[in-house]
């Protein structure tokens, strides 16, 4: 019954942005070139080349290396860190690429999925600051989000002893770079689908339903984090606006909870680990960033 809903409600959806196109094509197009520019110019480049060199990095037996020299299991350190520096929903790829390559067990991926969701630094130090105009705050705002999810990568730790590895040769280095390249560009494509397809609805909703400011950032930010993170302009209140971005950042839009889903689909990962991250995550960071505020 629930499928069915979701169903009907997809349909529906689909068949209002249809008819929105006939009536007036040039807005609906004009969203996609806007759209398009973006994550051609903003997501595209990051994105694409840390996932390219991440595989490369796990083929060619990174993990193996360092776990063996410091006799230790580094993939969860390598999924905390590495999802860090690259931001969403990059951390739900490299959970997967490391559980395909036989790195990470499955209990291991489903409490990874859980600690994964980090914004990329630069977009909260240069596009968060841009609205804030306060570094300070921005520092704030970031740190919240990376402290918290530490908390979760810390609680969420395995009780079983360390995996042991054997290295075993990758295969030639244009194999593994096709590869990489390959499954890269499919991700890249899943997630400029999705981002493309919440950024429409939300577009659509906010060009045709008047609402108050209050409704007008929580729906931009609902389905699509960056417009959520741009509306809290409005916001008079510096502090007020930092925490609007701090729960859209922590929490994740539909956009990003589609994305991840669509990554970790048929691997054995629940989605719902990923839910519970971010409700615990909210939580934490909310509390953090109040604290930090008030220091």
């Amino acid at each position: 019954m629930k499928e069915t809903y979701k169903s009907r409600l997809l349909l529906v959806t689909l068949i209002i942005i249809l008819l929105l196109y006939l009536i007036n094509a040039q807005f609906i197009i004009t969203c996609i070139i806007n759209y398009s520019k973006l994550f051609l110019t903003k997501l595209f480049p990051v994105s694409f080349v840390f996932f390219i060199i991440s595989n490369l990095l796990i083929d060619y037996g990174l993990i193996e290396f360092l776990s063996t020299y410091l006799r230790i299991n580094i993939s969860r350190f390598y999924i905390f860190f590495i999802s860090m520096i690259s931001g969403f929903p990059s951390g739900a790829k490299y959970i997967v690429d490391l559980y395909n390559k036989g790195l990470i067990d499955i209990e291991t991926a489903n409490k990874s999925i859980m600690f994964s969701h980090f914004p990329n630094p630069l977009f909260v130090l240069g596009s968060v600051n841009m609205i804030l105009h306060d570094y300070l705050l921005s520092l704030k705002l970031l740190f919240s989000i990376l402290i918290s999810n530490f908390i979760i990568y810390l609680v969420t730790k395995n009780k079983t002893g360390a995996a042991t590895f054997t290295y075993s040769a990758p295969e030639s280095f244009s194999y593994c770079l096709i590869k990489a390249i390959n499954d890269s560009s499919q991700v890249m494509f899943l997630i400029y689908g999705i981002s493309l397809f919440f950024y429409l609805i939300s577009a659509i909703i906010t060009k045709y339903v008047k609402s108050s400011p209050l409704i007008y950032i929580l729906v931009s930010g609902m389905f699509d984090l960056t417009q959520g993170v741009f509306s809290t302009i409005v916001v008079s209140n510096n502090t007020i606006r930092a925490l609007c971005i701090l729960i859209f950042i922590s929490f994740g839009s539909l956009t990003i909870h589609m994305q991840v889903n669509g990554i970790i689909n048929n691997t054995g990962i629940k989605y719902r680990n990923f839910l519970r991250g971010r409700l615990l995550g909210l939580f934490l960071s909310i509390c953090i960033f109040l604290i930090l505020v008030l220091l």
